[in-house]
């Protein structure tokens, strides 16, 4: 009995001490024995390691990224911006013929510029990339653009399969008053691609977007003040019309956004007094008629234009605001009350926050611009536009569809360069081509 008692313990001691390692070195202690490979793999310990857990965190608008929060202890290896970790081919703003276009619960989808009927999904950590087969026989002429990706994941954030989503068609119905939109969607299930036309009462007008297990909110220029909704899991064809907590106060001094937090799509605005900048913040209730919970309504001492950018993906509590007077971003904590103005490492020493100052000016300067020239309707403005990027917080395999071709970073960068080099050589020989038709020598 007192062997049992006492092996039990060391067993205890020894997860526990596992759970405190970097997530590269415990993954590779999975190949010491087959216990400690079962130990490491159970449920039990995922949730140990998650308790402790940094959290990697990217904010991008659009292709360019503005701030990083690194945690530096989870990923041994990793430099210290995960940016990096989505390798430079693969985003727009660079040669090259991979664009990234979403993410959705660590994954990162990206698209293939010299062939538009190919796209990847992977892990960026992990280095595992599936190639998405062409679109069916239902889209002949490849009209159809990749457009985004939706996962779904377990109790512990781990995913379990994923979308990928291709619009096919966008149609205009009943005098413009509301809309039909085509979708193509490949699952990681069954590794086929399905089609379905999603009805709205409304114009979307806006694919401004985030997406947040495996739903899609838009916003709606047509009608300012509600978001429209849909589930790419569900079998429903129709968009949901969510109406926003303070519609219709079209006051113009709020400024809006719409990000995610805590597994909740969240509603934040600010406004401007004398003496200090009042914050409420609403959280959308995974109910079937969409109400909202107002959660915070804090006032802080900081005075001048401040713009919500976003939160924490899991600290509801902690909240991002952009100062469009002194260009710098300040993390309120809404529990205590309190806040920090935060810069960048290069500059103050902040080692776990990257900011890249011009862009995030250059950004909220364009997405918050005068509301003086606006109409009155469009004076309620709601800023769909920071996008989160969060590493995997576990080493889980890129869920494999069936038939799927796996490659590595490496190989999908060997191709990308490969038919780069091809598109270049095609455009010379066509440019020579044309040379020599105006010059008369063809």
């Amino acid at each position: 009995m007192a062997m049992e008692t006492k092996t039990h313990l060391l067993e205890v001691l020894q997860t526990e001490i596992l759970g405190r390692l970097p997530l590269k070195t415990i993954s590779r202690f999975k190949s010491v024995c087959k216990k400690w490979k079962s130990t490491i793999e159970s449920t039990y310990f995922r949730r140990l390691f998650f308790i402790s857990e940094p959290k990697l965190l990217l904010f991008m608008y659009g292709r360019d990224e503005l701030i990083v929060f690194h945690g530096h202890k989870t990923w041994d290896d990793l430099p210290k911006s995960p940016v990096s970790l989505i390798p430079h081919s693969f985003r727009r703003y660079y040669i090259g013929d991979c664009d990234y276009r979403d993410s959705s619960g660590g994954l990162v989808l990206i698209t293939d510029g010299s062939d538009k009927a190919s796209c990847y999904v992977g892990s960026p950590v992990t280095q595992q990339w599936v190639k998405i087969p062409p679109p069916p026989s239902s889209d002949p002429k490849g009209d159809s653009t990749v457009f985004g990706l939706v996962t779904r994941l377990d109790e512990d954030g781990v995913v379990l399969s994923f979308k990928v989503i291709r619009i096919a068609s966008y149609q205009a119905t009943n005098d413009y008053l509301s809309s039909d939109l085509g979708v193509l969607l490949y699952s990681s299930e069954t590794g086929v691609w399905t089609s379905k036309v999603i009805h709205s009462p409304h114009q979307i007008g806006d694919m401004s977007n985030i997406n947040l297990n495996g739903t899609f909110y838009f916003g709606c220029l047509s009608v300012p003040g509600i978001l429209l909704a849909h589930d790419f899991y569900s079998e429903s064809d129709q968009f949901r019309v969510v109406q926003l907590p303070d519609y219709p106060d079209h006051n113009k001094d709020y400024k809006r956004t719409l990000t995610t937090s805590g597994g909740f799509v969240m509603y934040a605005r600010t406004l401007a007094k004398k003496e200090e900048t009042v914050l409420k913040i609403w959280r959308l209730m995974n109910n079937d008629d969409y109400s909202w919970q107002l959660l915070w309504e804090v006032g802080f001492p900081i005075t001048g234009n401040y713009a919500p950018m976003a939160m924490h993906p899991f600290d509801v509590a902690t909240v991002y605001l952009w100062s469009q007077r002194d260009h710098h971003l300040v993390s309120c904590n809404l529990l205590k009350g309190n806040y920090t103005i935060l810069g960048d490492a290069a500059n103050d020493g902040h080692q776990d926050c990257f900011i890249d100052k011009s862009v995030c000016k250059q950004s909220v300067d364009e997405l918050w611009r005068s509301s003086s020239d606006l109409d009155e309707d469009l004076n309620f403005q709601v800023c769909i536009w920071l996008f989160q990027f969060v590493i995997p917080r576990w080493m889980e395999s890129v869920p494999r569809p069936p038939q799927a071709e796996m490659i590595d970073t490496t190989s999908l960068l060997s191709y990308a360069a490969a038919t780069h080099g091809r598109m270049m050589k095609d455009i010379e020989e066509e440019e020579y081509f044309w040379n020599e038709v105006e010059h008369g020598r063809i």
